[in-house]
């Protein structure tokens, strides 16, 4: 049974192959629709990775739009949640993490996290 299906598959490959040897003698139709289908597969690729690039360094959000939140614009936490982490951190902490957690905040509140580079790097050399 296999040396039969083998047979006709092969029967239909030489007969295909020989009406494209008839109707495309030099081989152009083939190598127009080869070129273009690899062309064409390249450019969904650059687009699937830009997308993906995008989307990975955060330029692209795919979150769902939510309801608005009750902080204000600054990242400033409301009454509610600035007493409910109080009265976590009484229960789990001592004073020493209270420090650290409230200088933390505090810098990153205020911006002052990191310095401001100019990212120049001036050599000066001997004369």
């Amino acid at each position: 049974m296999n040396s039969f299906i083998l047979l006709q598959v092969s029967e239909n490959v030489v007969r295909k192959s020989a009406e494209m040897a008839v109707k495309d003698p030099h081989g152009a139709i083939i190598t127009l629709v080869s070129v273009s289908v690899v062309f064409v597969a390249l450019i969904v690729l650059y687009f699937a990775y830009s997308f993906i690039g995008k989307l990975s360094s955060g330029k692209i959000s795919m979150k769902l739009p939510e309801k608005k939140k009750e902080t204000v614009a600054t990242g400033v936490p409301t009454g509610e949640e600035a007493a409910a982490i109080a009265m976590a951190l009484d229960q789990e902490m001592n004073g020493e993490v209270y420090a650290a957690i409230s200088m933390a905040l505090h810098q990153y509140l205020n911006d002052t996290v990191h310095d401001n580079e100019s990212y120049i790097i001036t050599i000066k050399r001997k004369k």
